[in-house]
């Protein structure tokens, strides 16, 4: 007849423990989301979404061992935008000048002027970005448009900032903010999407209310 070996309390409360805190860690990123961050999300969203002028300075880099650098200035006036990148990607300098309507762009490759200034960079160019949205993108929050085009969630940090959203393909991370006058702005994000990731550092910005 076999004998039954005692119950270990010490042993089965040591596994109750682990057990409690992985199934915490396993929530923890979707708890990032409280009923405070979204209110101040809301709010914030509101007041950045009102910001229709800016000037920036930064680096932009691809992600990689090869990614090359460039410098980055780039002023904002409306729908208009004036964006320099100094050494972009190893293709030299490039500029970009316009509005949703008519852009152009200067390159070693001469002066172009399209009203899809996106595929003719990915042609040219070899990759490129999404400019109309890329604006909001940089002030930290989704670019506006139709239900079907918005992120269906928006990771939070606990202050209401935006962490990691997607949009239209694309995949928006924040991992530093910086305090520009009345507003939290992004210092560090990177953006993904098409198979490449671009890593953007701001230094500095302007213009902001």
């Amino acid at each position: 007849m076999s004998r039954r070996r005692p119950l270990n309390i010490a042993r089965l409360a040591a596994l109750a423990l682990s057990l409690l805190l992985a199934a915490c860690a396993g929530t923890a990123r979707k708890e990032l989301n409280t009923d405070f961050s979204e209110r101040n999300w809301g709010i914030r969203r509101s007041n950045i979404a009102a910001v229709q002028n800016f000037v920036l300075k930064g680096r932009v880099a691809e992600a990689g061992v090869a990614g090359a650098r460039g410098d980055l200035d780039w002023t904002q006036n409306g729908d208009r935008i004036d964006l320099r990148v100094t050494g972009p990607l190893g293709v030299g300098a490039l500029a970009i000048s316009g509005d949703r309507h008519n852009v152009e762009i200067r390159s070693k490759e001469g002066v172009v002027n399209t009203r899809s200034p996106e595929s003719y960079m990915q042609e040219r160019l070899g990759w490129s970005l999404p400019l109309a949205r890329l604006r909001y993108w940089a002030l930290g929050i989704p670019a506006p448009g139709f239900m079907d085009e918005q992120p269906r969630e928006v990771l939070l940090d606990d202050v209401g900032r935006a962490q990691r959203f997607e949009q239209l393909g694309w995949t928006i991370e924040y991992s530093e903010y910086q305090t520009v006058n009345s507003l939290t702005l992004p210092r560090k994000m990177t953006v993904a999407g098409g198979g490449r990731s671009f890593r953007l550092v701001i230094d500095d910005w302007a213009g902001i209310p």
